[in-house]
């Protein structure tokens, strides 16, 4: 079945469009990304998106904003709706999944994602899967990360550990422990020994933040949306007292699971730290430089204490362009290799939206979508609500 994938995440810089080809049978599974398109987020709907997670929001505005934010993707969709594979391959989309916008995430209590299922699929007329993280969150969980049964099924090695590190508003990874074959304590009377598979379980978490620190100062003191190639933290001194300040912040000692978002690391924390450590004689490149330093340590940090067995760190996101922060990386862990899905043929900017297709062509066949040992739900459990305007194929 073709299906697209909608994700715009806490960086509020883009909606991100994955359309898919995905093959669910029984144990055979596929992925393949047929087209993807990344559409800068209108900044109306930016606006009143960080206007609802700042709480400045009228009940006017919470009205319109699923509203706002079901057009926006609609029109994010539309240039895929008449695409053809080639000229003699056309394609009809079968279904949608949306991600939407994070607005309110506290867990295990509740979580809010913005836009509207019925709204999007009577402006496009295609049956949509939405509000993938409410049943997680009903049974216990977190609610996220949902990436990791991605992760797992396009990242996972038969005999080698690996971590997915997805660096976007906020960080998050997925240890990803090696199918390692067991030696069984029985032989066959023939003496040969019979092998088991041992299948550990994965775990995901939230590192903490990811770009939201940086580009709020990035856009306060430069008008940039982000530090393009970490520039400007190169040209930094990472201030030391203000970085054992952060890391000194609860979050980086909860165990997992655990999850976080702009209701913590917020552009309000971003604003604090501006007044509290950048003035004449600081240069901003310098706060910068502190807050990319926060994010490769936090993530590092995470790593080491978790499954430091790894060699291999597979990066999506935007932070794999950011050229400083891969090296910082690659210098706080320097047994381990940092990558880009790229190289495994998952297309780091494309991921998280084929993630949100894949998801829903889960919830199409009736299949979970959560890990329990990830989310800390008590089950596995179908995710999502569907609005159809027309039967699903």
């Amino acid at each position: 079945m073709i299906v697209a994938g909608i994700m715009t995440g806490t960086s509020l810089d883009a909606i991100d469009v994955a359309i898919c080809d995905i093959s669910i049978e029984g144990d055979r599974e596929s992925v393949t990304l047929v087209s993807f398109a990344s559409t800068p987020y209108p900044d109306d709907v930016a606006d009143l998106v960080s206007a609802a997670i700042a709480g400045t929001a009228t009940m006017e505005q919470l009205s319109d904003l699923p509203f706002e934010l079901s057009r926006a993707y609609a029109a994010a969709l539309s240039p895929f709706r008449h695409f053809a594979l080639s000229p003699s391959h056309p394609y009809t989309l079968d279904l949608v999944g949306i991600h939407g916008q994070t607005l309110w995430h506290h867990p295990p209590v509740s979580t809010w994602q913005g836009a509207s299922g019925p709204a999007l699929s009577a402006l496009i007329g295609l049956p949509v899967v939405h509000d993938f993280r409410a049943a997680d969150v009903a049974l216990g969980g977190q609610g996220a990360p949902l990436v990791p049964i991605f992760d797992q099924m396009m990242l996972r090695h038969a005999t080698q550990d690996r971590i997915a590190l997805n660096i976007g508003g906020m960080s998050n990874v997925t240890l990803l422990p090696a199918v390692i074959p067991s030696r069984s304590p029985e032989r066959s009377e023939g003496g040969s020994e019979e092998r088991i598979a041992e299948q550990r379980s994965i775990r995901a978490f939230d590192t903490g933040p990811g770009n939201v620190l940086i580009n709020a100062i990035c856009r306060r003191t430069y008008g940039a949306r982000y530090d393009d190639g970490g520039r400007f933290a190169r040209a930094g001194v990472i201030n030391q007292r203000a970085l054992d300040e952060l890391k000194a912040h609860p979050y980086f000692a909860m165990e997992p699971p655990k999850s976080t978002g702009r209701e913590v690391f917020s552009d309000e924390m971003a604003e604090m730290l501006y007044r509290k450590f950048a003035h004449p004689s600081v240069p901003s490149e310098d706060l910068i430089a502190t807050l990319t330093e926060l994010t490769a340590w936090s993530i590092t940090d995470h790593i080491l204490r978790y499954q430091p067995s790894t060699t291999e760190v597979i990066v999506s996101g935007g932070g794999v362009h950011n050229t400083y922060l891969m090296e910082r990386m690659r210098t706080l862990a320097p047994g381990m290799m940092f990558t880009s899905s790229a190289d495994h043929g998952v297309d780091p900017d494309a991921k998280e939206a084929m993630c949100f297709a894949y998801l829903a062509a889960r919830t199409y066949h009736g299949l979970p979508g959560n890990i329990p040992s990830v989310t800390g739900a008590s089950r596995a459990v179908v995710l999502g609500s569907v609005s159809a305007q027309t039967p699903i194929r």
